[in-house]
């Protein structure tokens, strides 16, 4: 396992120049710091997170997750995240991969299979010791960058792999949970793919567990203990993060940005935004 890091480390060193490179290759994304870097809020899609050389923290919600180069994240739902380079220098720079879970593939890959009972059953995101098995396949994904013209035909199959090797691995039953239809991370999963689409709307917990097929009881905990945080909370991540974007892009006043958003109150949003950023909105306005 250690020759394929170092392979991926070689081919980081040519193919990211930047903090983060998109490719060519559908769902892979680079990423290189030579410093660590300040904490930095954002809203995380269902990925894979493997860091090959220095130190990634995350916090979610109270949760604190470390990653260093014998770990890799799983994230099966779309969550708010801060999270920091730790480890990083010139000499030894912080290199990291991610590659976007395809919930088809997924499904496809778990079709007929039932919902297993473990620790991570209700959790969005877990941690667990990276193996060969998974650095193999997406060692494959990075050097198709060396052929580009492979890609299109090389990928599918390099992806399918991957997401096999993760079903199959140690947080396999939370990734078989997320492509199950009737368990319940894939019912909370519906839920915060609409609470995203809809993050504008007015919305209570009544409406949400009737989205997911669950009582209200029911659903509020396995929301909060998927996501570390209550709905609401997580609707309200979503819309300072929406309004945090707009202000910085200078796509209008604060105002206007924060009734865009939802608010009604602009009073409230001002007091909200400073309490998820630690700045007021003024601070982050593109001038």
């Amino acid at each position: 396992m250690e020759t394929t890091r170092q392979s991926l480390i070689e081919l980081m060193r040519f193919h990211c120049a930047a903090p983060k490179q998109k490719t060519p290759v559908p769902g892979l994304t680079l990423f290189r710091s030579e410093a660590p870097t300040e904490p930095v809020r954002s809203l995380y899609d269902p990925r894979l997170c493997v860091v090959l050389q220095g130190r990634k923290e995350l916090i979610l919600d109270r949760q604190h997750i470390e990653i260093g180069p014998h770990d890799y994240l799983v994230v099966v739902l779309d969550l708010p995240v801060t999270a920091r380079v730790a480890e990083a220098s010139p000499g030894h720079p912080h290199y990291a991969i991610t590659f976007d879970l395809d919930p088809a593939i997924i499904a496809e890959l778990v079709a007929g299979k039932r919902e297993r009972r473990s620790v991570t059953r209700t959790k969005g995101a877990a941690i667990a010791g990276l193996t060969a098995d998974i650095l193999e396949p997406l060692e494959r994904l990075v050097r198709l960058l060396d052929r580009p013209t492979d890609i299109e035909t090389l990928a599918p199959l390099a992806q399918r792999e991957l997401v096999y090797r993760l079903v199959q691995g140690s947080l396999g039953d939370m990734v078989i949970e997320s492509g199950i239809g009737h368990s319940r991370l894939s019912r909370i999963a519906r839920t915060t793919a609409w609470i995203k689409a809809n993050f504008d709307q007015p919305v209570d917990v009544a409406t949400l567990a009737d989205i997911a097929g669950m009582s209200q009881t029911s659903y509020y905990r396995a929301f909060k203990a998927a996501t570390a945080m209550s709905p609401l909370q997580f609707r309200t991540r979503l819309r300072l993060h929406e309004a945090r974007r707009r202000l910085q892009l200078g796509v209008d006043k604060i105002g206007p940005v924060a009734f865009a958003v939802g608010y009604e109150n602009q009073s409230q949003f001002n007091r909200e935004y400073r309490k998820l950023f630690g700045k007021p909105p003024g601070a982050d306005l593109s001038r």
